[in-house]
């Protein structure tokens, strides 16, 4: 009898195992635009986890007493920005063909969510919230709020850039200028029409788009305005102020 039980618990103990080494994990770039971008990251979570069930893919789950998708955001977005480059890691319990998860999931997603392109990553390769270092945003100004291109450039030309920062516990004053990789500005005649930039992000260091947009209507002595900015992320980076996307299409 007891032969018969540690015979069971190893046919088991193999089959978990035969379970885990058909996993494969993926990695998927999608935009988030129009109305969609209003909904907050928890929410796209719910998202992307119904799109999965509707569209019957073998997505992996966790073990334990309440298992859950396999599935990891790279870093949230702000509400209301719009995106070009959003990053989700999944992971299925089999290998599947990457067009067919693509084409699948687009099949069910709303509009505003459009998956471009998938591609198979290890299961030992670091998270891509794990791996993001820096971002790329593009911020439309409103006409009726204009900034001189010189005030931009006065601005970025500062040795440092002191701003009110929260962090998980307090509000301290803090220099952005070492996050700021990138600042161009796009000009009509000589006033701001967009800006281009690339600052840090991830689990190192990070700074907020909107954060950097206050600094410079305050350095410009201009109301923020703040519903009326258009932020759009336009690529994540794997290293600090380098051309290094999390996945090159």
């Amino acid at each position: 009898m007891a032969n018969e039980r540690k015979a069971k618990g190893s046919q088991l103990s193999q089959t978990q195992k035969d379970k885990f080494n058909n996993r494969q994990k993926y990695r998927l770039k999608f935009c988030k635009k129009g109305p969609v971008r209003f909904i907050g990251h928890l929410d796209l979570q719910s998202l992307f986890a119904m799109a999965i069930k509707r569209a019957n893919l073998p997505v992996a789950y966790s073990e334990g007493f309440n298992p859950h998708q396999l599935i990891s955001f790279a870093l949230p977005l702000s509400l209301g920005y719009y995106s070009n480059a959003e990053y989700v890691d999944i992971t299925m319990a089999k290998a599947l063909d990457t067009r067919e998860l693509v084409e699948k999931l687009n099949e069910n997603m709303p509009e505003g969510i459009k998956i471009f392109a998938a591609k198979m990553v290890g299961e030992d390769e670091k998270s891509s919230a794990a791996s993001i270092a820096a971002c790329d945003y593009n911020v439309t100004l409103p006409d009726d709020k204009p900034i001189s291109y010189d005030i931009a450039v006065e601005f970025i030309k500062q040795k440092s850039i002191i701003v009110s920062k929260k962090t998980k516990s307090t509000v301290a004053d803090t220099d952005i200028k070492p996050d700021i990789y990138s600042f161009m500005p796009v000009t009509e005649g000589s006033l701001l029409k967009e800006l281009s930039m690339r600052i840090s992000a991830g689990p190192k260091r990070s700074i907020r788009a909107d954060l950097l947009m206050k600094a410079l209507y305050s350095f410009a002595d201009l109301p923020y305005p703040e519903f009326e900015l258009k932020f759009c992320r336009e690529e994540m980076h794997v290293e600090s102020g380098k051309d290094s996307p999390l996945m090159a299409l």
